[in-house]
């Protein structure tokens, strides 16, 4: 008789303990996926998270302003959101490199799922002799912006 007891705390302990895990981490893993985003400034974006931390990007403006994908790196913020890092090659008209873009996004999810995000974030150019994985070297000003991203699902 004393199992039935030993198994139901024992079970209890575990879905409380689990429960507690994923609420931890304000930003699953499982919100990995594609989003379609609305930037503030009227661009638009796709970008996607990979489940192992990768974050690719594509944006509607690349081609006007000569500037490659984005790749680059997510992780959950510890709270309610996530924040990532792009880098992009910047050309010139001839197809010279200019510099090297990095966007350094915070985003958290809209509602309980992952079916919208929402966030911003802040563009930096960096020239020869700046250093993109040590952003206090740019001398420039950022460009911020904000935006709201839906997930891409597969229509049933």
């Amino acid at each position: 008789m004393r199992s039935k007891p030993t198994f139901a705390l024992c079970f209890v302990v575990l879905f409380v303990g689990s429960s507690a895990a994923l609420l931890a981490d304000g930003f699953p893993k499982d919100c990995a996926g594609t989003y379609l985003n609305q930037e503030g400034s009227g661009a638009q974006s796709i970008w996607t998270l990979g489940a192992d931390g990768s974050f690719l990007g594509e944006s509607s403006t690349q081609e006007v302003f000569n500037f490659s994908g984005q790749q680059g790196t997510w992780e959950s913020d510890g709270s309610s959101g996530a924040k990532g890092v792009f880098l992009d090659f910047s050309f010139d008209a001839s197809g010279a490199l200019l510099n090297i873009g990095r966007v350094d996004v915070v985003f958290h999810r809209v509602g309980h799922d992952c079916a919208k995000i929402a966030g911003s974030f802040s563009l930096r150019f960096f020239e020869a002799g700046e250093d993109p994985l040590n952003p206090a070297s740019d001398t420039g000003t950022p460009i911020t912006d904000t935006f709201t991203g839906r997930r891409l699902t597969v229509a049933h």
